[in-house]
């Protein structure tokens, strides 16, 4: 590596932490009246009549990019999870350990924690703790040592090439088996690297700016890091080229090319699969998947004829990458944050440190930080309720599945064979997660990241011919956030969005079911979209449908494709149709049998339909509680970036476009046929 690097050679003392901030709860509600906007024709912009009360009353945070009603809570609980952490945390708690001993996790999360904050300490350390990596790097002679470095580059989170992990086998859902898949790109996704717009061009130049500043942070020469970054885009590209899009990814028959080590061996004939295997930990032999061949076969190629000086610099600025945004000293903090957050995303100004490194703690040590927090944040009667709601909604699908009129009844019995075999899962883990072999060290910001991704790896690989943990989580229990996995066929609500403004004990059920209850719908719904109908009840990539159910599915969803191909988020770039399908089919699917579920609960408890609240009827407050979850301020600049990348669409047309599909709508505000809110040709698929 150029230049001269000056590394320190002891730590610091840690810096005092502040004392357990008490967070200040605004109140969050899963209806309210005072976001509403009465100036606003419900029956023309559903989404504004719902939310500008909302607007007004949250301008766009400096430091975000995106601002919505998943932001507010996301932002509460990160004040929950701080007093949790600063308390564990806290000099007196390390202090007088053997008066008040602190659990093994309480000192894992504390101890993290305050390593995080301590950036006095980690300015002093600079690139000391990451010389030993960088020092690998350079001693790279030769092709035949690169299989070693990158096991170990793997092992430490640095997206190098590829990577690979344990995942269930596509035709056998009980099998756990390693997936090798493509990697190694700095921007986001792959068509950064091959839009001609003039936009995209200025980005990548940004780009190698930003790569150039990075390696001279590092001590590179300029003229060196300026030549070094114009190598890693060209390097990045070729692999960019030859990887899937972001929509070819969607089809899990595009990622299902079983092989077994052997085969995939020879297929890499400048690249010792064996020499990987062993450093890294992974099946020397046996069944694997070869996800992209295509990106294989292309980094093949690059390792015979790229200059191993050029591979050099390339695995210089992704481990840089790796580490930049927290555990180097802040010009490279500051700097990462410029380029991935500023100019990629719109933000003005970077999060405070405080709410990193509380996400990092999550992000490392999640079920550790979890018990605490769902002790004190999700009592044992939220789960039963949402449990008994997800229950409504499972049955309210049963008669949905009955009823449609284009599936057959051989393909029907098949679908309902699969939803009564989807497993709930609520709240938080029946088995916490073990770290006891994770070492944490007070003072070690750099060193605990690398452990804990280490572990994370491990923990991962160690899957790999083992029997299939249907009772792990991929999300942590304080996740503002759900999701539904194909392979488990299981549904997961973790604690954290099971809270206000989502859902509430205090909230009526037509509120709950409109909001949460949409999001439950939501994730089942992904079971029947266009990636998870292709797995079977037992998660196995096979094909259940009659051929002629398979063309009136695509018939039905090609309609969501063309309407959401017509929305332009940002001038010049419309949202992509066939990216977004399976959430929009979600969306729309969910938002059904939430309707459904509350109707036969609303029929069962006689429920006066007339009867006015906050000055809404029930299923006026079931849309308005639907529409107010997706209450969002975005920067332009994010709105490009999701719209030409993200599987979600921006969130006003997650609720309009929606609504303009459900007559059930347009006939609880009495909306004329010619009204924006409602579509003259309606897609409907569940």
């Amino acid at each position: 590596m150029g230049g001269v690097l000056a590394f320190a050679q002891t730590a610091p003392p840690a810096a005092p932490l502040a004392a357990a901030v008490a967070p200040t709860a605004p109140e969050l509600r899963v209806f309210d009246p005072s976001l509403i906007d009465t100036t606003v024709d419900p029956c023309e912009n559903f989404y504004r009549f719902s939310c500008n009360g909302w607007f007004k009353r949250n301008p766009l945070p400096a430091d975000q990019a995106v601002y919505g009603r998943f932001t507010e809570l996301f932002e509460l609980n990160r004040l929950h999870l701080r007093q949790i952490l600063e308390e564990a945390a806290s000099p007196a708690a390390a202090r007088n350990a053997n008066e008040n001993p602190r659990s093994a996790n309480e000192q894992k999360i504390g101890d993290e924690y305050a390593s995080c904050m301590d950036t006095a300490a980690v300015d002093k350390l600079g690139l000391a703790p990451l010389k030993p990596e960088l020092d690998r790097i350079a001693a790279l002679k030769t092709a035949a040592e690169l299989p070693a470095l990158l096991a170990h580059l793997h092992a430490i989170g640095v997206n190098a090439f590829f990577g690979v992990g344990s995942n269930q086998d596509f035709a056998d859902s009980n099998a756990v088996i390693a997936f090798y898949g493509a990697g190694g790109l700095g921007l986001p996704e792959r068509d950064y690297y091959t839009r001609t717009d003039a936009k995209s061009v200025e980005l990548r130049q940004q780009y190698v700016a930003h790569v150039r500043t990075i390696f001279t942070l590092a001590g590179e020469r300029d003229a060196q890091a300026a030549k070094d970054a114009k190598n890693v885009l060209a390097l990045e590209t070729r692999l960019a080229k030859a990887s899937l899009t972001i929509t070819e990814l969607r089809d899990p028959q595009n990622l299902n090319h079983p092989t077994d080590v052997a085969g995939f061996s020879k297929e890499l004939t400048h690249f010792s699969l064996g020499d990987y295997a062993a450093a890294a930990h992974a099946p020397a032999s046996g069944k694997v998947n070869d996800v992209e061949p295509k990106f294989f076969a292309e980094f093949n190629a690059q390792v015979a004829d790229t200059p191993m000086k050029q591979i050099r610099a390339y695995l210089r600025w992704h481990l840089l990458h790796a580490y930049a945004g927290g555990s180097l000293p802040e010009s490279f903090d500051h700097e990462t944050w410029n380029f991935y957050s500023h100019i990629l995303n719109g933000a003005e100004k970077q999060q405070e440190r405080w709410k990193r490194c509380t996400s990092r703690v999550d992000l490392e040590l999640g079920e550790a930080l979890g018990q605490v927090y769902v002790a004190k944040y999700f009592p044992p009667a939220e789960k039963q309720r949402t449990l008994e709601m997800t229950l409504a909604i499972e049955q309210a699908m049963d008669k949905d599945i009955d009823a449609l009129d284009w599936m057959s009844a051989e393909t029907k019995a098949k679908a309902r064979d699969k939803l009564h075999a989807v497993m709930n899962k609520i709240g938080y883990p029946d088995k916490w997660r073990d770290y006891s072999k994770l070492e944490i060290v007070r003072g070690d910001a750099l060193g605990n990241e690398m452990r804990a991704r280490e572990f994370e790896h491990a923990r991962d690989l160690a899957k790999i011919g083992k029997p299939v943990d249907k009772g792990e989580w991929m999300m942590t229990p304080p996740t503002v956030n759900a999701y539904y996995d194909p392979q488990m066929n299981n549904v997961n609500f973790p604690a954290g969005i099971l809270q206000p403004p989502f859902f509430s004990g205090k909230e009526d059920d037509a509120a709950n079911y409109g909001d949460m209850g949409s999001t439950i719908g939501h994730e089942l719904t992904h079971g029947f979209d266009d990636q998870g109908r292709q797995f079977d009840k037992d998660g196995n990539l096979k094909e259940w449908w009659t051929k002629d159910d398979e063309q009136k599915f695509s018939d039905r969803a090609d309609c969501m494709v063309r309407q959401y191909d017509a929305i332009e988020a940002v001038p010049g770039v419309h949202l992509n149709g066939k990216l977004t399908l399976g959430e929009n089919l979600a969306d729309l699917g969910g938002l059904w049998l939430a309707w459904l579920a509350w109707l036969d609960k609303a029929e069962t408890a006689h429920l006066d339909m007339n009867a006015k609240t906050d000055g809404y009827t029930p299923d006026q407050r079931f849309w308005i509680a639907y529409a107010q979850q997706w209450c969002t301020q975005t920067r332009p600049e994010q709105l490009r970036t999701q719209a030409q990348g993200d599987p979600h669409a921006p969130d006003e047309y997650r609720t309009n476009t929606v609504l303009t599909d459900l007559p059930e709508f347009a006939k609880s505000f009495s909306c004329r046929k010619t009204a924006a809110m409602v579509s003259p040709k309606p897609c409907r698929v569940w």
